[in-house]
């Protein structure tokens, strides 16, 4: 059986059958149907809402904490869950590239939003209509959702991962600044001055704990893009070099080649052949 692209969990369980305190690697997107009682999602505890809709992505920590006194006629409570993985997301930006703003509003988030507005209006609709749809015909509606939910204007924080040192806090800005913004240029200067550091600074910060410079490790984060281009479309190989922040494809083929110990071409016609 393939691996689904979205995991759609429609759940209806008594209060008692909870998951305690978890984080994983995949994004999820939560509708409370029928519920009460309380979530921690991070370093915020708040009391669960009927029908609020929330986005958390991956590796914060979460938990809801459902009690008795709001169940169902069937004496228990109601929830959709959807699960997916980042690289279905930069699959989708790949097959579609409409879609990478998209993906690229999603990937820079930090914390999990508790929807509102039209957005919410929106959302919920789409969410409902997929109960009774197959894997397959939710698909369409996945996409706008992920769309309405990435530009969403009202929304609130509902907690951040509180597990991470300060160190790996500005790791992690780094990753998603340089993932977002890997197609064009980003000066050391920049890059500092987001993570608030000064350049000399900064150098030392990103030797000392990804024993790369920040060229490096933007160039990087280029060829690990290029290399799921090639494997996921046609597009010409200097086009792809030119789209993911490469100004000379003699270059871009060189560091390709000393990542992955084989040309793009080799890629390429391997990908055609299978």
């Amino acid at each position: 059986m393939n691996k689904l692209a979205f995991t759609f969990d429609d759940v209806c369980v008594t209060p008692d059958c909870q998951i305690g305190c978890h984080s994983h690697h995949r994004w999820e997107l939560s509708l409370v149907i029928c519920g009460a009682g309380q979530r921690t999602i991070g370093d915020v505890t708040e009391p669960i809402t009927d029908g609020e809709i929330i986005l958390i992505p991956p590796d914060i920590p979460h938990v809801w904490q459902f009690d008795s006194s709001h169940i169902n006629a069937d004496g228990n409570i109601a929830n959709i869950s959807i699960f997916f993985e980042t690289a279905t997301l930069d699959s989708l930006s790949i097959i579609i590239p409409e879609f990478e703003g998209v993906v690229d509003k999603l990937k820079s988030l930090t914390e999990a939003l508790n929807i509102k507005g039209k957005a919410y209006q929106k959302a919920y609709k789409l969410l409902m209509s997929m109960r009774g749809a197959s894997a397959a015909g939710r698909v369409p509606g996945m996409i706008e959702l992920l769309q309405t939910v990435a530009y969403a204007e009202n929304f609130i924080s509902v907690g951040r991962n509180n597990t991470l040192s300060r160190m790996e806090q500005r790791l992690e800005k780094v990753r998603i600044f340089c993932s977002c913004n890997h197609a064009r240029e980003i000066s050391l200067g920049e890059m500092a001055a987001h993570v608030g550091m000064n350049k000399s600074a900064f150098c030392t910060f990103m030797r000392r704990h990804t024993g790369m410079s920040l060229t490096e490790f933007v160039n990087d984060i280029r060829l690990r893009k290029a290399l799921e281009i090639l494997c996921h479309s046609d597009k010409n190989i200097a086009d792809i070099a030119y789209d993911v922040g490469f100004t000379n494809v003699t270059y871009f083929n060189r560091l390709f080649r000393k990542k992955y110990n084989r040309t793009p071409k080799s890629v390429r016609i391997d990908r055609k052949h299978r």
